[in-house]
């Protein structure tokens, strides 16, 4: 069905990085439902791989030498701006903001092809299946290495070692089950004295990294040299692109106990890891607890139970008896009628502080932000006196730069509401991201002379002699029609100050006011 313009924007917001005019136009034409089914069979541009392993550069790049990690961060913002599948582009951050691996105090710090690869990994799965999915991440060896269960051993008596359990109790805690059982609205359960009942303890951890031992670099054999990587050509064993696999000399015969269910003795580790994931995704956790999360990521910080309910339903049965089918639950997530509807909007309990890297982002697509071969050089943005505070593939831990259950002191902790993002928010990191769109909205991005980031505000000069019609279309390209009254007085009056014959100059002060704005800041 045919939306309004403002609609079609808003929604925009919440399913891409931000909307440009023909996206906006072709929703208002079409339609949410129909956009996303356009979107579930739109490809990506590029792989990651080809970006930063096999060219160094963008496509079709004359001088290739994009490098090191920052070669991944490029092909990211060259995706996540120019990419047409920016409905997959959107979700593949939400999962890397759940499924978290990071260049920071990682032991794959400045590995380039092992986050390469698990973007894709990401990409690849972001359409597909939940369980498919879980799988993909727990054998990837990026996060092999990123949660230390790549070569993990099995337990030895005679010298009391046990297998690490990292990756166990994380593939539990933030993966898959929570902390918590839940209701299928997302709502904790309690036990007959009023206590919430946990969802795991010490022992589950214990018996479900037994399941994770033995898994190494993937290739034709299973020889001591490639579960080591180290029989020269080292990197010709070190095979980041393909999913662990599992050496049966180094995996635990033990039987392996957790969340109520028993792995035999001797059972193959691929056989466990079958059990243990399977055991996992039929979990009626799943459901409520990564749906909430990805309404969060994608519309508003705090949904009512019945929305995470309705969620959660599909993701336990897509209408055809299939459960994870991911494109149901994104389906769920977008067309919701708590998130189609506007007047729900106008409360002070709906919406989301919007993330710095998306805010970025919306600015590149607003004004197709491009630079010279379309290498976006944009690699340290995590500064939070100068930059953004934020960064990709940069979080400081495996929780996330913010953690889902986030409540700053004041009212929004005390009316028990969460508010993940303002996590790193502060006084600093407001004051740092007005001086970066200053700089960047008057100049681009320039981390490099020769691939500064560079808008086109060609559309917007134009409008420039008549500011009514300038904050009009900047009303509706940035802030899906919501501009306060109050707002627009404050920046009609900043444009008007300067002279009509200065129209880079109004267009420069129209566009920074309005990113620095509420109503842009906060999505609602």
């Amino acid at each position: 069905m045919p939306t309004a313009r403002t609609e079609a924007a808003r929604f925009l917001t919440q399913a891409t990085y931000g909307p440009n005019m023909a996206e906006i136009d072709l929703v208002a034409s079409i339609g949410p439902a129909a956009w996303i089914e356009q979107q579930f069979n739109t490809g990506s541009i590029d792989t990651h791989w080809d970006y930063t392993v096999v060219r160094r550069g963008a496509p079709g790049c004359t001088t290739c030498n994009s490098g090191y990690i920052n070669a991944v961060m490029e092909s990211f913002w060259l995706q996540a701006v120019r990419g047409q599948d920016q409905l997959r582009q959107r979700t593949v951050l939400a999962l890397s903001e759940i499924f978290v691996v990071s260049t920071v105090n990682s032991v794959i710090e400045g590995t380039e092809p092992a986050h390469a690869s698990y973007l894709d990994m990401l990409s690849r799965n972001a359409f597909g299946n939940y369980r498919q999915l879980l799988e993909q991440v727990a054998t990837h060896p990026a996060m092999g290495h990123y949660l230390s269960h790549f070569r993990n051993q099995r337990e030895d008596a005679a010298t009391g070692r046990i297998p690490d359990e990292n990756f166990a109790r994380e593939v539990m805690q933030l993966f898959s089950i929570g902390l918590w059982q839940l209701n299928a609205d997302g709502s904790r359960r309690r036990d007959g004295s009023g206590n919430f009942i946990p969802t795991y303890n010490q022992n589950d951890v214990s018996g479900l990294a037994r399941v994770f031992t033995g898994w190494s670099w993937n290739g034709p054999d299973k020889s001591e040299g490639r579960w080591a990587g180290e029989v020269p050509p080292a990197p010709a064993l070190r095979n980041w692109r393909e999913q662990m696999q599992n050496y049966p000399n180094y995996h635990s015969s033990s039987e392996k106990r957790f969340l109520g269910v028993t792995i035999p003795a001797n059972t193959s580790g691929e056989n466990s890891m079958r059990i243990a994931l399977d055991t996992l995704f039929n979990h009626p956790n799943v459901g409520p607890f990564i749906g909430r999360q990805l309404i969060q990521r994608l519309v508003t910080s705090n949904p009512s139970p019945a929305y995470v309910g309705r969620v959660a339903s599909a993701f336990n049965n897509n209408g055809n008896g299939v459960r994870g089918d991911m494109r149901a639950v994104i389906r769920a997530v977008l067309l919701d009628p708590e998130a189609r509807d506007p007047s729900l909007a106008n409360q002070a309990t709906w919406g989301k502080l919007r993330e710095p890297m998306v805010r970025f982002g919306a600015w590149m697509r607003a004004f197709n932000a491009r630079s010279p071969q379309d290498r976006y050089a944009i690699w340290n943005l995590e500064d939070s006196v100068s930059s953004l505070g934020q960064n990709p593939l940069r979080s400081p831990s495996v929780f996330n730069w913010f953690r889902p259950d986030y409540a700053p002191p004041g009212e929004v902790m005390s009316r028990g509401l969460v508010a993940p993002e303002f996590q790193i928010t502060h006084e600093t990191t407001a004051t740092g991201y007005a001086n970066f769109v200053t700089h960047v909205v008057e100049r681009g991005f320039n981390s490099m002379s020769s691939a500064i980031v560079a808008p086109n505000y060609a559309p917007e000069i134009a409008l420039a002699g008549n500011p009514a019609a300038l904050l009009e279309r900047l009303n509706l390209l940035l802030v899906a029609g919501r501009m306060t009254p109050s707002t627009q007085q404050v920046i009609l009056g900043a444009v008007n100050a300067i002279p009509s014959s200065q129209a880079t100059a109004r267009v420069h002060t129209a566009i920074t006011l309005t990113m620095i704005s509420p109503e842009f800041v906060v999505q609602k």
